[in-house]
């Protein structure tokens, strides 16, 4: 029998889709499983782990209240992948913590007015296997961000 223009198709579109599920596709990812590109001067021996998995290092120390999951906040942040590529910079203003991911949520709790904060969060407390469409976020990404605190309101 020979092959119809319609199965060749169909086959070749199960191989694609088949090939799609390989090796491009991670599962959840922890810190202490990625190689951390130098310029981002990331020691996890030399940060604090948290109970959620999450890194954080303190910087430069604030001074003032401290940033609970309720309030409102002012920060200047840069986020990268753990290969060095920055994904996003700028300023938040007008979000509680707790409208953060996890990740960054649980990085930041704590910190007073002035500190500078890294955090490094695991891809489960930061945008998972789901992150936002066209963001250009791989799924699954460990995120490290860098976070000045400005202003905490209540």
């Amino acid at each position: 029998m020979k092959p119809t223009r319609r199965g060749v198709s169909l086959s070749v579109a199960v191989a694609l889709a088949i090939a799609a599920c390989g090796d491009d596709v991670t599962g959840p990812q922890n810190p202490e499983d990625v190689t951390f590109a130098a310029a981002l001067g990331i020691n996890l021996s030399a940060m604090t782990k948290l109970p959620s998995g999450v890194y954080i290092q303190t910087v430069t120390e604030g001074t003032g209240g401290q940033l609970i999951a309720n309030n409102l906040f002012v920060a200047d942040y840069k986020g990268w992948f753990s290969n060095g590529t920055l994904f996003d910079s700028g300023r938040l203003e007008g979000f509680r913590l707790s409208e953060m991911i996890p990740g960054f949520t649980g990085g930041a709790i704590g910190m007073r007015t002035g500190e500078v904060r890294k955090i490094v969060a695991p891809s489960v407390l930061g945008y998972g296997g789901n992150p936002p469409r066209d963001s250009g976020i791989p799924p699954n990404a460990v995120l490290v961000f860098e976070v000045t605190l400005i202003q905490i309101s209540p």
